[in-house]
């Protein structure tokens, strides 16, 4: 493994990248025993599954626009002081996608897009997406108000000179709150998603919809949780926090019982039935819930369950309902050990922790995925 240090010029300038001073290996160790010092006390760790490549796997890239004393700043968030880095690439980007932003970022002064001051103007951020295996492209500009004047004229643009464009979108966002994507969206141009590969299944993914930012560590990540799982035909799995859908239709591919799944944004359950669908799995029902102690079928017996929340980790709410679920086996994806920590002092009442699998899917930071398998304490296997 590389033992040298990685360079970027930004790096101090933008900070998103804490660990650029190690070496890759380094970093894989550091993480290992952030692992051990918040998980051990579970069970053995495995070593950490290294991302390759460990640069240049983002498949999303998101820069703020700023207008101020007569000039107009861009570059990315910088969570320290809530200002812009200006830099012109990211060493952990896909190379279309910088290649990309310097192309609209051009277009837009071109054009005299009002840059949004604080209070007034229209553009605030532009959010890029690739699709790594298909190779599709998604451009969305987030403005205060939604449309702005010149959009039209730029997705033309953009489109006739990059056919991998498939979809150009505008994303209200009215609110204080820098990068936000969950305003009133309008399509622009294309289709209003791209299509993508995992596992070998298909999906569809909208701009605002949420999907992996590594591909290639995702699909190490899911397999693992396929292999925790080990599914038959008449097993019934549920898919908590499911998105889109992309674990449990990877997982499953359709060869169980049902696949039932749950999700609080009724877009993405939407998105979750169309790639259900396009991967041709029949049994499957996908809901919108925003509170899930009262509205999953407890009736239900679940042989399998898939976990994957936010960095929050799993609400108390659905924590208890996963105590009362005895599922045979409980696949926890966590992107945050410290959350995960603590939901596993929960969930070890009913459960017992068989494996814990880090998976690297942020190079260059500190955070890490884990994948954990538990068995019900009344599971005989």
């Amino acid at each position: 493994m590389n033992k040298e240090t990685r360079t970027c010029k930004y790096r101090r300038k933008c900070g998103a990248c804490q660990t650029l001073n190690l070496s890759y290996e380094e970093e894989l160790s550091l993480k290992m025993k952030r692992e051990i010092d918040l998980l051990g006390r579970f069970g053995h760790v495995q070593e950490i599954i290294p991302s390759s490549p460990s640069d240049h796997y983002r498949n999303k890239a998101q820069y703020l626009f700023h207008f101020n004393h007569g000039r107009m700043i861009t570059g990315l968030y910088r969570s320290s002081d809530g200002k812009i880095a200006e830099i012109g690439s990211c060493l952990m980007e896909d190379r279309d996608l910088s290649q990309l932003y310097l192309q609209i970022k051009k277009l837009i002064a071109q054009k005299k897009v009002r840059i949004f001051d604080g209070r007034d103007g229209d553009l605030r951020h532009i959010m890029l997406r690739k699709g790594i295996r298909t190779g599709e492209i998604s451009v969305s500009f987030v403005t205060k108000n939604g449309l702005f004047p010149q959009v039209e004229d730029i997705a033309e643009e953009l489109m006739k000179h990059n056919p991998s464009i498939v979809c150009v979108t505008a994303v209200k966002n009215d609110t204080r709150t820098p990068l936000w994507m969950n305003g009133e969206e309008y399509l622009i141009r294309g289709r209003g998603y791209i299509n993508d590969t995992l596992c070998g299944c298909s999906f569809r993914i909208p701009p605002k919809a949420f999907y992996q930012i590594n591909p290639y560590s995702t699909e190490i990540l899911y397999q693992t949780a396929s292999e925790f799982a080990q599914i038959t035909a008449t097993d019934h799995v549920l898919d908590a926090y499911c998105g889109i859908g992309t674990i449990g239709i990877t997982a499953t591919k359709g060869c169980c019982a049902s696949l039932d799944g749950f999700d609080n944004n009724r877009d993405s359950i939407t998105i979750a039935d169309l790639n259900a669908r396009q991967n041709n799995i029949s049994n499957f029902s996908y809901a919108c819930i925003t509170d899930s102690k009262c509205t999953l079928n407890k009736n239900k017996h679940y042989d399998v369950v898939f976990v994957d929340p936010p960095r929050a980790g799993v609400d108390k709410k659905f924590i208890s309902v996963l105590l009362e679920l005895h599922a045979n086996r409980l696949i926890y994806i966590s992107c945050n050990p410290q959350t995960l920590s603590r939901d596993l002092n929960i969930l070890k009442k009913n459960y017992k922790t068989v494996c814990i699998q880090p998976v690297d899917m942020f190079p260059g930071t500190t955070h890490v995925e884990t994948a954990v398998l538990l068995r019900g304490k009344n599971d005989n296997n």
